[in-house]
């Protein structure tokens, strides 16, 4: 938020309030199966949202067709008919598809959210969670409170774990020589734009055609070590098998893909029967972590902040849910298709860059990769070696 102007905001913080705006217009929000579309007879119909941060609730009387403002013990501050929240939405959308730029001001809206006591969209960046709704479950008749998180197709795609000096992991390379890391550290962006997976390319046929061994050595925080080992034991060798067959293949990058070539690879000589289940369970996991609760930097104890699922807000206006308990299924395939592997800034990073330590006379470099949902939300993880046999690359 602009200190200057407090009503400019990125698309992203403009897609909450429009979410919140359309939801409690509609009182409602479908399910999505795993393609994002819509599954038109499953639907939780909204009691409330609640923002703690202001200290208020936002409770739907549907009998009414109002939205009462109370603060957080029930006393009513102001009311306005659903119609408004409805017309606002519209007007939103209408905005947010047609502005330029990454940022923007709506100073028509100003008065509407002030009434409402509102004077920010955006979370706080330790609060994985954007919006938390009471919803009734149609079966059982019970409600309760569900935390979510917001992913539009309106904007720009929002990091759910950044990269950092935390989640870096550092590979070590045993008996390469002096002249050619020299060689390998010629090959930079001003020789080719993918300069880094071509040092990569040469560093592993180096490693095959000598004999030399590259090795994991560390994750520069101990914090994402062990919350990764938290998920499963093997996760750090099963990750860093991905990210080896991404680094040496051009045109792979979906994680359905590679993981596949992790199930018919099977690195952990599993029994036929569980490798799928085994390796596939995992990397959803990890990605579900990633979204939902876990911080590279802080200590995890599994638990979700986000425990409700995602909201996404699609380029139609329609928002639908994919719910953690009700939908999981369906959220576990979308997050599997629709998840791929990306390159982050190289330079902010130094990932590729080959370097030594005073302890050892051995070579050292770290590599992170950007993880991104092919649509709305993306995650990034830091990624590491392991004794590589053989690989390919196409460039």
């Amino acid at each position: 938020m602009n200190e200057k102007d407090p009503w400019t905001f990125n698309r992203g913080e403009w897609s909450e309030a429009y979410t919140f705006t359309k939801l409690l217009g509609e009182g409602k929000v479908y399910a999505a199966d795993e393609k994002l579309d819509k599954i038109e007879d499953e639907f939780y119909p909204i009691l409330k949202i609640i923002k703690k941060e202001l200290e208020k609730q936002f409770i739907r009387d549907s009998n009414l067709n109002i939205v009462q403002v109370t603060d957080l013990e029930g006393n009513t501050q102001i009311s306005m008919s659903v119609e408004k929240f409805l017309e606002i939405s519209e007007k939103l959308l209408i905005i947010i598809k047609e502005s330029k730029g990454s940022s923007f001001s709506i100073p028509t809206l100003e008065s509407f959210f002030n009434d409402l006591g509102i004077i920010k969209f955006k979370s706080s960046s330790n609060d994985k969670s954007d919006l938390t709704m009471e919803i009734k479950d149609l079966g059982t008749l019970l409600s309760k409170e569900y935390n979510f998180s917001i992913k539009s197709e309106l904007g720009s795609k929002p990091t759910l774990l950044n990269a950092s000096k935390s989640t870096n992991f550092i590979y070590k390379i045993e008996g390469i020589e002096d002249y050619e890391i020299n060689e390998l550290m010629k090959i930079t962006k001003k020789t080719d734009n993918k300069w880094l997976k071509i040092r990569i390319y040469n560093i592993l046929e180096k490693i095959n055609r000598k004999g030399y061994n590259l090795s994991f050595h560390e994750i520069e925080n101990p914090h994402f070590s062990s919350n990764l080992k938290l998920i499963d034991s093997n996760l750090p060798f099963i990750v860093s098998q991905i990210l080896l067959h991404f680094y040496s293949t051009e045109k792979i990058s979906d994680i359905k893909s590679l993981t596949e070539f992790l199930i018919n690879k099977n690195p952990l000589n599993l029994p036929n029967k569980d490798s799928e289940l085994f390796y596939k369970t995992n990397i959803i996991e990890l990605i579900k972590a990633a979204a939902f609760g876990m911080m590279p930097s802080k200590k995890w104890n599994k638990e979700y902040d986000v425990n409700g699922g995602i909201l996404t807000v699609k380029k139609d206006g329609n928002v639908l849910c994919h719910h953690i308990f009700y939908n999981k299924k369906q959220l576990d395939e979308y997050l599997y298709r629709n998840t791929k592997l990306d390159t982050p800034s190289t330079k902010r990073y130094k990932q590729g860059d080959l370097y030594k330590l005073d302890s050892d006379n051995n070579y050292y470099f770290k590599l992170n990769c950007l993880c991104q949902n092919f649509t709305s939300c993306h995650f990034i993880f830091q990624c590491f070696s392991i004794h590589v046999n053989k690989y390919y690359l196409h460039v």
